[in-house]
């Protein structure tokens, strides 16, 4: 008989967070990807701000690559894959997760903000029936799959339409995605935004596929997979709208760095991963000083 028959599984904490990763190479198109997979994943496991199990999958990356995410990141669960294409890896990676825990997920080219977490955490908790819940608010994305969200929203909360997010944040948008700024200006000059006010907490009515959270038993339902290495991310979005709520934090709290950090971005990064950074010192001392 196996002696570790009956030794207990490792397990889970309440929250997870799970990240879709490729770098095939770092030449031409890829050049400057490690940089940004590299801030990702830094900025997005230091100022989560709570303890939580840590799962990648990785897509065919070149071994440099997986040699560091070992070395430094350490995931609780590394898949390494031939590559199965983001949707796949993000749709085998959800049926990995037990029942009951909250969720966070991203693509591997979005930055975190200090305290990314818990402002989320507390919109999926405040409004009933809630799907999923994003720190990124984007204009563009209020385009669809909401339906279900504003007609909660009409019956039961106030909806309110606008312009409310900050011109400056759609500028950031733009240059992430490789968009002209005055360009995109006048594609969403007749987009508005849609807020939902439901006992007197605010959120937007619209989520985003490149990072939410949500609860595992609602985000491993959706089975969506795609012949494509980088498919269409709608179908997802539109299956998480029958689900539930898709909301997002009036507060930015994540961003799309896109292929290439930008000079004003990179600023903005250091500023913020320094701090984590001074801010994990100064808790490791006060420990040392309690014990």
């Amino acid at each position: 008989m196996n002696p570790n028959r009956k030794t207990p599984a490792d397990k889970f904490l309440p929250v997870v967070l799970a990240v879709v990763t490729h770098l095939p190479n770092m030449d031409g198109y890829h050049k400057d990807r490690f940089e940004v997979v590299q801030t990702c994943l830094r900025s997005m496991t230091q100022n989560a701000k709570t303890d939580f199990t840590l799962m990648v999958w990785d897509n065919d990356s070149c071994d440099v690559f997986r040699e560091w995410i070992e070395d430094e990141i350490r995931p609780d669960v590394f898949v390494k894959s031939f590559n199965l294409g983001k949707t796949g890896g993000r749709t085998s990676l959800m049926r990995m997760i037990p029942p009951d825990r909250v969720v966070a997920y991203a693509d591997d080219d979005m930055f975190f903000y200090p305290n990314w977490l818990q402002p989320q955490i507390d919109l999926l908790n405040h409004f009933p029936g809630v799907s999923c819940v994003t720190g990124y608010p984007v204009r563009t994305s209020f385009r669809w799959a909401n339906e279900l969200t504003k007609r909660w929203a009409k019956q039961n909360a106030e909806l309110s339409q606008g312009r409310f997010i900050p011109n400056q944040w759609e500028d950031d948008f733009a240059d992430s995605v490789g968009r002209d700024r005055e360009t995109h200006r006048q594609g969403t000059k007749s987009d508005f935004d849609w807020k939902i006010k439901y006992n007197g907490v605010e959120a937007y009515a619209t989520s985003h596929h490149c990072q939410f959270i949500s609860k595992s038993e609602i985000v491993s339902r959706v089975l969506t997979y795609d012949d494509a290495a980088m498919g269409d991310e709608k179908p997802f979005d539109v299956v998480m709208d029958k689900l539930g709520l898709r909301l997002a934090t009036c507060e930015r709290l994540t961003r799309h760095i896109g292929n290439v950090i930008h000079d004003e971005l990179r600023s903005e990064i250091n500023l913020n991963l320094e701090s984590a950074e001074r801010s994990a010192m100064a808790e490791e001392v006060s420990d040392g000083r309690r014990n």
